[in-house]
């Protein structure tokens, strides 16, 4: 399917025929079990939700003109497949849902491929929802809606974009403050060992998409986009890690840059220039994580896997990230969750949970998230352990006024069965600002399939009174299961 789109006029007459097909369904109120801390409120989705659905770089959520958006994965009738169902909800609180659609109007499937297949989105200024989906090393696959806002009129238009046949990874998005829409990907080119970090631009203007840069590439090494987010000046923020030729889950090199679309430049944390390919020499003020003593880009461990970056405005928080210690043998620890903050000269380096800490049978997982407003940063993270043999999660908050004293903390939702990832958006505007969106996948929590949450976190402009870390996790350990269960 991908490379092909319709004429507009075509698609729209195809929208108009599809919105008596999308479902509206009352948003049940949460359950006093779906409560968390403190005014947190918790509200599973009304629909089916596919094991596939799981990533930790993707962006399956937005929020804007008080309306909240969130992608995932369906299950197909066909096995091993999946559709890509995008769901609304109003200002007045009920839930809208629509299907990417192929060219004969039905819902259009993608092979599963769990934690690399997943879909991001981006609704623009204009109110068009952008969609990019089961892009693992293939040319583009990306939809669009036909009409604003409606998540039942969104239809291919693959063709649209630079680039044809690059095989695209990963796709990360973000809106600009003009309503623009970005996507970062990595973009392959095999025949050169190069797998290299893009940034593309969709413009409200022209409705047209155009290539801002190459913004990261070096002969042997890959890739990995991590996080794209918009400080309230224009900048937008970027950040990636890097593995050697060509793959794989164990990388290095956590990296930051900023770009600037007013006149197109980058810079790294200290505001000193960049020049466009960056590489993995940038080193400074660029590798928020840099090599431990011994390590190379050959070795497996120390070894960094998925980071967010926290904006409070159009200022760097900081970056929340997985990173592994070596063991004895030289193969990763278990992954504890990390925080680095810019202080105007160097990189500084904290631990949020101490993996260790958590005791003999319990770690972190490949999901993260981070936000920052009113000084207080928050970051999100899934813990995992094992009760009575089955695998159970628990989606923990951390918080923190920025730089200052110690990580405070909470439970978020309830334990859920098997695999849990997350995303999240502060508002940023009028009175909920600083008031956390949450989305919140347990990939194998249902009898049958997975479910989808809903989250709203208030901020108080001061971080919570928090419980200890042990005790939020304590439905995770074997000595709990009537607690988990």
């Amino acid at each position: 399917m991908a490379g092909r789109t319709r004429p507009r006029g075509v698609a729209l007459a195809a929208a108009a025929a599809l919105v008596v097909t999308g479902a509206t369904v009352a948003a049940a109120a949460p359950s006093d079990a779906q409560h968390g801390h403190r005014g947190d409120t918790v509200e599973q989705l009304p629909f089916p939700v596919d094991t596939s659905n799981n990533a930790g770089w993707w962006t399956p959520l937005d929020v804007v003109g008080g309306v909240t958006y969130m992608a995932f994965d369906s299950p197909a009738a066909e096995a091993s497949r999946h559709e890509v169902h995008v769901a609304a909800k109003g200002a007045d609180g009920d839930w809208t849902v629509g299907c990417l659609r192929a060219d004969d109007g039905s819902c259009a499937t993608f092979l599963d491929d769990s934690g690399h297949d997943q879909p991001s989105i981006v609704v623009d200024g204009e109110g068009t929802i952008h969609a990019f989906v089961s892009m693992h090393h293939v040319p583009w696959q990306y939809y669009r809606s036909a009409t604003p806002g409606d998540v039942t009129s969104i239809v291919e238009a693959s063709a649209d974009l630079p680039d044809q046949g690059v095989p695209m990874t990963y796709p990360v998005t973000a809106r600009g403050t003009d309503g623009d829409a970005y996507v970062m990907v990595r973009g392959g080119r095999d025949e050169a060992t190069v797998r290299d970090g893009r940034l593309y631009r969709y413009d409200t203007a022209t409705h047209a998409w155009s290539r801002v840069a190459v913004f990261a590439s070096a002969a042997g090494y890959s890739v990995y986009p991590d996080d794209l987010e918009v400080g309230t000046d224009g900048r937008l923020h970027v950040l990636w890690e890097w593995h050697r030729w060509a793959a794989g889950p164990y990388r290095h090199l956590g990296s930051y840059a900023v770009y600037d679309p007013s006149d197109g430049s980058w810079q790294d944390a200290a505001g000193a220039a960049l020049t466009a390919p960056i590489t993995p020499t940038a080193g400074g003020a660029v590798v928020y994580q840099p090599f431990q003593p011994g390590e190379t880009m050959q070795s497996d461990a120390p070894t960094l896997q998925t980071a967010k970056l926290a904006l409070d405005g159009d200022e760097l928080a900081g970056v929340v990230y997985r990173y592994a210690e070596a063991k004895a043998d030289g193969t990763p620890d278990r992954f504890d969750v990390r925080f680095a903050r810019w202080d105007g000269s160097a990189w500084q380096r904290e631990t949020v949970v101490d993996a260790e800490s958590l005791g003999d049978g319990i770690d972190t997982v490949a999901a993260l998230d981070a936000t920052s407003a009113r000084g207080v940063t928050r970051a999100y993270a899934v813990v995992q352990g094992t009760v009575d043999g089955q695998v159970r999660t628990q989606v923990v908050r951390a918080e923190q006024r920025t730089g200052r004293g110690g990580w405070r903390f909470a439970a978020l939702g309830d334990v859920q069965v098997g695999q849990q990832r997350i995303a999240a958006r502060t508002l940023a505007t009028g009175r909920g600002r600083g008031t956390d969106v949450l989305y919140v996948s347990a990939a194998q929590s249902g009898p049958t399939s997975g479910t989808l949450f809903h989250a709203v976190v208030p901020r108080t402009g001061r971080p919570i009174a928090g419980s200890p870390l042990a005790d939020v996790v304590a439905g995770l350990r074997d000595d709990a299961a009537s607690a988990a269960g």
